[in-house]
């Protein structure tokens, strides 16, 4: 049975070739949000959220089962596998290559991209062109909850990227200013009015097709635009441009920033690299993930959308947490979403802060982003670090450029790094929050259990999980569902056939080996090494029963006043280490608890041997 759905304009679904009735409302909007996170389980109570809000009526639940039996009814056929089966508390949807076509535009849109960026605008304008044709002329306009509506937001800037490469695509080819290029470059101006490589495309066909008193008046459109809503002038390319237009000056037919050097056969080692007009390079340092990334698709919206506000003015975005719940994985997955929003380069830097002593101090960090940014510069080396700061900012000044900066310790690190103006975004990664004011902060949680045995199916294989689901389970739970631990524990599986998911499962509930087999031993370290006054009451609560800590209990265990009870508490919930768990109710994870027992075990066997000092023997 062939089907296939449309959501990048009005809801549609055909079956077999034939159009079928889509019922309006929440059912349809049941349809696309379940779509927009195809082939993942997402649990009724997100579900219950984007169909009715915060406050969902009494008969939420009961409806809700009501639209996915509709739209069972409209998906499934005899002979065949269920659509839209209900699993781990949600709903998943199945939805094979090629019929959803949204994820045809992502993949169209990708391929365009990488074919423009290997020197091949033929064809990276016919697959930018196909990507391009799969959105309706009619918007998506269903009324959506904050996480789908986010998701189309993605898509619309993803849509307007594709128009601008396609135009650059398009003049690269020598395109001169046909009616076809015109038309979408005036529809693309007309809804994206604070782009400026939109305005420069447009001013630039419109200088190509002889018509320099309309590229004028493009460039004091584009400026009552900017000046309108933002309260800045254009950009120094964009007037530029003018400049040149009033000249009559012959055109380079690529006007954004973003410039491809032609295939160097005999110098394949420099072919191909982006160049910035002012002869500084274009550093792209985002790493390739090396382990599987599962779920996470609410996190990555909220990333998305926070990195999508770098149109209008530099941001901040944080994610913090507890060691092991894949805050690196995350905000590496979501730069690399966001990479084509950021033209004039991606910076990559690992602030050691996950394990790490002694992390790089502040100087150090700007001088790192100094020398990526201006490789070979013949200048002296930074005073102090204001001055780093303010060369980096400098070299930012109106441009777009994505930071991301993992495992930070402390603010200090990344403070002071964005200018005034341009599209810049800082991702910050730390255990703690770092940064302040108004800044997007998403807390990461372990993964929810559907995800992480599909992140345990992702490292261990499907045929282990299938043979032994409670094993499975049991060491999804063992491991908390923590992401490191879950890749970590999964490599005895490839030792060799001698282990299974039963060996592993009775391995980790062996207190003694549990914490060593997952890896978060250091990581843990790097949060312990915070604590202050509040290590010695974490060491004794280490050796207390698990289960609810009080500040009351925890003055008892401890002998500490209450207050510095309750005072160590807030410096263990700030450090990660231990979770909220109710109005003056605290709960210890049993790795976490198992780390602190292990250091007052050597801690005590260090005391007998003559050491001082909390924690001597691990240091």
């Amino acid at each position: 049975m062939g089907v296939s759905f449309e959501i990048l304009g009005p809801v549609r679904v055909h079956r077999d070739g034939e159009a079928q009735r889509v019922p309006a409302g929440r059912p349809a909007a049941l349809l696309v949000t379940l779509l927009l996170h195809a082939g993942a389980v997402v649990p009724v109570e997100r579900l219950r959220e984007e169909l009715w809000g915060r406050c969902p009526p009494a008969s939420a639940l009961a409806n809700l089962r009501s639209h996915a039996s509709q739209l069972r009814h409209l998906l499934d056929s005899p002979g065949h596998p269920a659509r839209l089966p209900a699993e781990h508390g949600g709903y998943l949807l199945r939805v094979e290559p090629g019929e959803l076509d949204a994820a045809e535009f992502e993949r169209l849109a990708t391929e365009g991209h990488a074919a423009r960026i290997g020197g091949e605008p033929e064809l990276a304008a016919t697959l930018l062109g196909s990507a391009l044709a799969l959105w309706s002329s009619t918007d998506p306009s269903g009324v959506y909850g904050p996480v789908t509506a986010a998701a189309f937001d993605r898509l619309r800037e993803r849509r307007a990227v594709a128009r601008e490469t396609y135009a650059n695509c398009r003049l690269d080819l020598g395109d001169a200013g046909t009616p076809a290029l015109l038309t979408l470059l005036r529809d693309h101006v007309t809804e994206h009015p604070l782009r400026e490589p939109a305005w420069a495309l447009l001013m630039t066909a419109l200088h190509r097709s002889g018509d320099q008193a309309g590229a004028v008046r493009t460039y004091q459109a584009a400026c009552r635009a900017l000046d309108g809503e933002l309260g800045v002038a254009p950009g120094p390319e964009l007037t530029e441009l003018y400049r040149e237009v009033r000249r009559h000056a012959p055109r380079s037919p690529v006007p954004s920033r973003r410039r491809v050097a032609p295939h160097t056969r005999d110098h394949p080692d420099i072919r191909d690299r982006p160049v910035d007009p002012l002869g500084r390079r274009v550093p792209h340092e985002l790493p390739c993930p090396s382990a599987p990334f599962v779920g996470r698709r609410a996190e990555l919206a909220r990333l998305g959308d926070a990195l999508a506000d770098a149109r209008r003015q530099p941001v901040t975005v944080a994610v913090f947490g507890m060691a092991g719940t894949g805050k690196s994985a995350l905000a590496l997955r979501a730069a690399a979403a966001a990479l084509d929003a950021f033209p004039d380069g991606q910076l990559h830097l690992d602030l050691g802060g996950s394990v790490a002593d002694t992390p790089p101090p502040p100087l150090q960090v700007a001088t790192r982003v100094l020398r990526a940014l201006h490789p070979g510069a013949d200048e002296p080396a930074p005073a102090g670090i204001a001055e780093a700061r303010a060369r980096v900012r400098s070299l930012l000044f109106d441009r777009r450029v994505l930071l991301v900066l993992d495992n930070a310790t402390d603010a200090a690190q990344v403070d002071g790094l964005l200018p005034v103006r341009g599209g810049c975004a800082l991702l910050v990664t730390s255990r703690t929050p770092v940064t302040s004011g108004d800044a997007p902060a998403l807390r990461l949680d372990p993964l929810p259990a559907a995800d992480a045995l599909a992140l345990l199916r992702a490292t261990a294989g499907d045929r282990p999980v299938d043979d032994e689901p409670e094993a499975a389970s049991a060491v999804v739970s063992l491991c908390e569902r923590l992401p490191l631990a879950l890749r970590t524990v999964s490599g005895r599986l490839t030792e060799g056939p001698h282990w299974s998911l039963s060996r592993l499962a009775r391995l980790l509930r062996d207190e003694r080996y549990r914490l060593a087999e997952t890896g978060l031993g250091p990581r843990l370290g790097a949060s312990y090494r915070r604590l202050g006054s509040a290590a010695p009451i974490f060491l004794r609560l280490g050796r207390a029963h698990p289960g609810p800590v009080t500040a009351e209990l925890t003055a008892a265990l401890t002998g500490a006043p209450p207050e510095d009870a309750a005072r160590a508490l807030d410096r263990l919930v700030a450090a990660q280490l231990v979770e909220p768990a109710g109005p003056g109710r605290f709960h210890i994870g049993d790795l976490v608890r198992l780390y602190a027992a292990e250091l007052a075990a050597d801690e005590a066997g260090a005391d007998r041997y003559g050491q001082t000092g909390a924690g001597a023997s691990w240091r």
